[in-house]
């Protein structure tokens, strides 16, 4: 990346009414300096000017959504989360990330019906009938008591485990939040995981 030479106050704040007021494009270089079959340089502009206008190139393709909000979003899918580190690792295999993978959707689904709902007062037409009454489906159900019966295996990690498994924290941060060892943490995490499959 070329250093940018010293730019006056009023430069600047040219290029920042130009290009974030404004919203003008970056300028093309000049005639002379775009030679046949080479590349054209690229017009520089201003620190903190140069990050919004290239931001706003990266994602001008994008129908919905401001630059940034595409940005944030595209940082947050290259993360990669602290369970998969773990798969990378070698500390749990394949079938242990699918156990926690439905852990996850079984804790998610036990806290999705603890939400708040609005009642409403008009009449149902339903009219009766074998369609009148709404059942449950039998695999959240099962779901449900699954994840009832692996918390109680659990006992006192069940806090620690869904830090990790849910909200995606460091399994090294956890084991410091929770006082034990990396080693312990992992055993407490493995176990917990192969728990799953007999619940």
């Amino acid at each position: 990346m070329p250093l940018m030479p010293a730019i006056s106050t009023t430069e600047r704040e040219r290029q920042r009414f130009e290009h974030l007021v404004l919203g003008r494009p970056r300028p093309k270089p000049g005639r002379n300096k775009a030679r046949k079959g080479k590349v054209p340089p690229v017009v520089r502009l201003a620190p903190g000017i140069e990050e919004i206008v290239q931001l706003r190139e990266d994602y001008s393709h994008k129908a919905q959504g401001t630059p940034e909000t595409h940005h944030h979003h595209a940082v947050a899918s290259r993360r990669v989360g602290s369970l998969a580190r773990l798969v990378a690792s070698g500390a749990i295999d394949a079938h242990q990330l699918a156990a926690a993978q439905d852990i996850a959707a079984a804790y998610e689904a036990t806290v999705a019906d603890v939400a708040v709902r609005i009642a409403s007062y008009e009449v149902r037409g339903t009219g009766g009938g074998p369609l009148a009454a709404s059942a449950e489906p039998i695999a959240a159900v099962i779901r449900e008591r699954a994840y009832d019966s692996w918390r109680k295996a659990v006992g006192v990690h069940g806090q620690m485990l869904l830090a990790i498994i849910v909200d995606d924290m460091a399994l090294t941060t956890a084991a410091q939040r929770w006082r034990m060892s990396n080693r312990r943490a992992r055993g407490v995490l493995t176990t917990a995981l192969d728990r799953w499959k007999r619940c």
